[in-house]
């Protein structure tokens, strides 16, 4: 072989084994939390610049600030793992060879954020070998971090959270990030919300869908549903509320990359709701 590629080799193996060394999750999570503060804090630094969109539509809004969030995300993690893959919202860069994969979106809840609503977060979460083992999602405005790792509890600041107790649907209260595209038929999302919200006592909509994700890991709510939902929005809060003891689910889109139907609930009424998500499902 060819001395200059073994060495190519060499210093490639080298630069591989040293960023694996801290790859556990518990370090994981410490990148995690550094890069969803940095984001975040950087758009709580530049709140009247809000309104700067680069697209806008009856839909959505994407802004100026989700881009340079989301710069600064890859940022943070390539300082301390520049072999691992991104996979965000504003743009990825992927890796073929290196089994771990970043998921971030910048600011989740960009409506929110861009009205002057405070409920939204920036969220970063990391796989290995497909399967997420660390999350952190910060809401700013509120002053809330959410953080979890496969080795550890789920956390909101300083304190342990679990899920509640709540057995009875009827006396629930669902979050849902219910909005008006259509999903492969005639009928947009809230026709299915609708069946739900005959069951339960609340459904609420508060337009970010991590840190509703969130709010069922910590006891406040019961259940969160939604159809259509990428994998940005929602794999940091997964871990998160599956370290505190919740039902989380995903069922992928066949149609469409990084989008699933997304289920998550407390262990008690889950038999309850599952029926009813499932009901209305586009896709199986």
């Amino acid at each position: 072989m060819n001395s200059s590629l073994c060495q190519l080799d060499a210093n490639y193996l080298h630069r591989l084994n040293s960023n694996m060394k801290n790859t556990n999750p518990s370090e994981l999570l410490k990148t995690a939390i550094k890069a969803v503060k940095l984001s975040a804090n950087h758009a709580m630094d530049n709140l009247s610049r809000r309104k700067e969109a680069l697209t806008s539509d009856e839909y959505d809004i994407k802004l100026v600030l989700d881009v340079e969030c989301q710069e600064i995300i890859q940022k943070s993690i390539h300082e301390i793992y520049p072999e691992h893959g991104i996979l965000g919202e504003e743009g990825s860069s992927l890796s073929i060879t290196n089994p771990y994969e970043w998921i971030i979106d910048p600011i989740d809840g960009t409506v929110n954020f861009s009205h002057g609503f405070p409920y939204w977060c920036s969220s970063v979460a990391v796989k290995y070998n497909n399967e997420v083992v660390a999350g952190a999602v910060y809401a700013p405005e509120i002053d809330e971090l959410f953080y979890a790792s496969a080795s550890e509890a789920a956390y909101c600041n300083n304190d342990v959270i679990k899920v509640n107790d709540n057995k009875n649907i009827e006396t629930s209260m669902i979050l849902t990030g219910m909005n008006k595209h259509r999903i492969y038929d005639e009928n947009p999302p809230f026709t299915a919300i609708s069946k739900i919200a005959k069951e339960v006592r609340k459904v609420r909509i508060a337009g970010a869908a991590a840190l509703d994700i969130c709010q069922i890991a910590a006891g406040r709510c019961d259940a969160f549903v939604e159809y259509g939902l990428y994998i940005w929005d929602y794999a940091a809060a997964g871990l998160i509320a599956q370290r505190a003891g919740a039902f989380f689910t995903e069922c992928p889109d066949p149609l469409v990359p990084n989008r699933s139907a997304v289920f998550c609930s407390n262990q008690q009424i889950k038999d309850s709701l599952i029926p009813l998500w499932k009901e209305e499902m586009p896709y199986e």
